[in-house]
C-alpha cells in the first residue's frame, strides 16, 4: 500500500523545482545568454537599425561590411527573375539601409576611400525607385536614383563615370551587370585570378575586357583623375608648345585623360592611343559614341610587348603611367622593354618628348640608366611629396628627349 503523506509530497516538488532549474541552465549553456526570441522582420520600407560605432579613418571593417552587401546584391540579380515584386523590393530596401547605416558610422575620409561602392549602390537604388517609389521616399535622405548622397565630390559622377556606369551596368551586350560586380567584389577582395577567367574560355588569349572592368572600382577611371594625370604631365612639359601638336598615350585604359589631353592639344591637335589588347579598343569605342565626352577624333594603335606600333616620327609627345618602364628582370629588359622604347623612339619627331610618371617604382637612377641605353636625354624630372608611409623611392615625372637631327656641316671640299 502506498502512503501519500505530506512530507513525500513536499521531496517530490523539490525535485521538480530542482529539475526546472538544471533545464534552465542546460539551455543557457547551449544558446547563450543573449538570445532574443524571434521577432517579425521589418517592412520594406522600415531603416534598419543604424551600426553604433566610433568612427574610424581605416575602412577596412567598413569595406568588408559593404562587400558583404555587393554580394547579396549580386546574388539578387542572379535569382530575381525568380523573385516576387514584394520580395524584390524587400532585398533591395535591405541592402540600401545595411549600406546607409554602415556609412553613416563611417568618417568622412573613410566614405571618400569607399566611393568605389557608388556603382552598385546607385544601381540598387535605381532598381528600387522603379519598383516602389514610397519604399524608395524613406530612403531619399541618404539615396537618390544616383546613388549616396553624403559623400561628398568622391560620391559624384563626373562625365566619364557616367558614361561608364552606363555602360558597365545598363548595357548588357558589353557584360552582365551580376558578372560586373563580381569582378568588383574579387578587386575589393584581392582576389586577381577569379577575373582574368570571369569572362569565360571563348577570352583566354584577350584579358584586356576583364581588366578594363576591374579599373573601373579603382577609383582612378574618372575624368577628375585624367586631369590630376595632366597637371602632373605639365611640371615637365611647357604647355605653351602642345597646342596642334601629337599626342600619344600610351596605356590609355579607360580613357580618363584624353579629356584632359583634349583641352591641350586643342581641336588641331591629335590623340593617338596606344594598347595590347582589343578589349580596350572595344571599350573605347563605345565610350566615344557619347557626346558627353569632350575628347574629339582619337586614333587607335595595337601594339606588342615590344613594338609600340607606331609609324616613324609621328608624334611630338608620348606619354605614359603606371607602366612602370624599366622595372622587371634583365631578361625581360632586353628581350621586351629596350626593343619597346626604341620602338617609341622612332615614332618621335625629332626633338619630341617622352613622359615618364609611374610614381617613382623603377627608381629615378635605374629610369636613368634605361633612357640613356635607348637614346633620349633627360630634360627635366619633378619630384612630388608623398603621403606613404616610408616610401622605396621619391615619387617624380620625367621628361626626356629625342635629340634633334643634326644640322649638316660645311661641304667638304675635298669631296669635290
Amino acid at each position: 500500500m502506498t502512503v501519500d503523506s505530506p512530507g513525500r509530497r513536499l521531496r517530490w516538488s523539490l525535485l521538480l523545482i530542482l529539475l526546472l532549474i538544471l533545464g534552465l541552465m542546460i539551455r543557457l549553456v547551449l544558446t547563450g545568454p543573449d538570445e532574443q526570441p524571434p521577432t517579425r522582420p521589418p517592412s520594406p520600407a522600415a531603416p534598419s537599425p543604424k551600426v553604433e560605432r566610433q568612427a574610424s579613418d581605416d575602412p577596412s571593417a567598413e569595406m568588408n561590411a559593404l562587400v558583404e552587401v555587393l554580394e547579396g546584391f549580386i546574388a539578387y540579380l542572379q535569382s530575381h527573375p525568380h523573385l516576387s515584386r514584394a520580395e524584390r523590393v524587400d532585398s533591395l530596401a535591405r541592402s540600401l539601409n545595411r549600406s546607409d547605416a554602415i556609412l553613416e558610422a563611417a568618417s568622412q575620409a573613410t566614405r571618400s576611400s569607399l566611393a568605389i561602392f557608388k556603382f552598385p549602390l546607385r544601381r540598387m537604388a535605381e532598381e528600387l525607385s522603379e519598383l516602389d517609389a514610397e519604399a524608395m521616399q524613406t530612403l531619399s535622405k541618404h539615396f537618390n536614383e544616383r546613388g549616396y548622397q553624403g559623400g561628398g565630390e568622391s560620391w559624384t559622377f563626373d562625365p566619364l563615370e557616367e558614361v561608364l556606369y552606363r555602360t558597365v551596368f545598363h548595357d548588357q551586350d558589353y557584360i552582365e551587370p551580376a558578372l560586373a560586380m563580381q569582378i568588383m567584389a574579387w578587386e575589393v577582395k584581392g582576389e586577381k585570378e577569379p577575373i582574368w577567367s570571369a569572362l569565360g574560355p571563348e577570352r583566354d588569349e584577350d584579358r584586356t575586357k576583364a581588366d578594363t572592368i576591374r579599373q573601373f572600382f579603382t577609383g582612378y577611371a574618372s575624368t577628375r583623375s585624367g586631369h590630376v594625370q595632366m597637371t602632373r604631365a605639365l611640371h615637365v612639359l611647357d604647355p605653351e608648345t602642345l597646342n596642334g601638336c601629337v599626342w600619344a598615350e600610351l596605356g590609355y585604359g579607360t580613357g580618363k585623360i584624353f579629356e584632359a589631353v583634349r583641352e591641350a592639344v586643342g581641336p588641331q591637335g591629335s590623340i593617338v592611343g596606344v594598347e595590347l589588347g582589343s578589349g580596350y579598343e572595344a571599350l573605347i569605342e563605345r565610350l566615344s559614341r557619347h557626346p558627353s565626352l569632350n575628347w574629339g577624333p582619337i586614333t587607335l594603335v595595337r601594339g606588342s610587348e615590344d613594338d609600340c606600333g607606331l609609324p616613324a616620327e609621328s608624334v611630338d609627345i608620348v606619354h605614359e603611367t603606371g607602366i612602370h618602364v624599366g622595372m622587371g628582370s634583365p631578361e625581360t629588359l632586353e628581350t621586351r622593354t629596350i626593343p619597346w622604347l626604341r620602338s617609341i623612339k622612332r615614332a618621335m619627331r625629332p626633338g619630341a618628348i617622352m613622359v615618364l610618371d609611374d610614381f617613382g617604382a623603377p627608381s629615378i637612377d635605374r629610369v636613368r640608366l634605361v633612357m640613356a641605353r635607348v637614346g633620349l636625354e633627360e630634360v627635366r624630372v619633378e619630384f612630388f611629396p608623398t603621403t606613404r608611409t616610408n616610401p622605396p623611392q621619391p615619387d617624380f615625372v620625367a621628361a626626356f628627349r629625342k635629340p634633334a637631327a643634326k644640322r649638316p656641316g660645311p661641304p667638304d671640299l675635298k669631296a669635290r
